[in-house]
């Protein structure tokens, strides 16, 4: 979906900001979105900066779950597909993790180890936040249903 179309809703003002891991669009007020950054999909996390406080509502279809992504080595950007918050040993998507995997939100963190799992503040994964995984090596990986 169209960012223009998505933060409607939204006094937004320009200078306001959105970025994925790759890409990113400025709002400049009078004419919209301008950037790399076309539209929003479920594959990645969204940083969003806007100047005055704001409570953006999505409505559309559930994910389908199960839900393959791709790691890549190093930090990605990472959604949360669920309509509930669920804990982490059960909504991490299935990896081969090794020691020293990080998994942040904006507040909180969890570091995993070999034959314990995911250990920290970060204990859930909650619908509407993003997260960053940061891993040794990169692959496939599934988001259980």
């Amino acid at each position: 979906m169209g960012l223009n179309a998505i933060f409607s809703e939204l006094a937004l003002t320009t200078g306001d900001h959105i970025k994925s891991q790759t890409l990113f669009s400025d709002y400049y007020l009078g004419y919209g979105f301008f950037g790399g950054l076309k539209a929003l999909t479920t594959d990645t996390m969204y940083a969003v900066k806007v100047t005055g406080s704001a409570a953006l509502i999505v409505s559309g279809t559930p994910v389908a779950l199960p839900k393959s992504v791709t790691f890549n080595s190093g930090w990605n950007f990472l959604p949360c597909p669920y309509q509930t918050s669920r804990p982490l040993v059960d909504s991490v998507p299935t990896f081969t993790y090794t020691t020293g995997s990080q998994l942040k939100s904006q507040m909180e963190f969890a570091e995993y180890y070999e034959g314990f799992g995911f250990y920290g503040t970060l204990t859930n994964l909650q619908p509407g936040l993003g997260y960053k995984l940061k891993v040794s090596v990169g692959g496939p990986a599934t988001f259980k249903a």
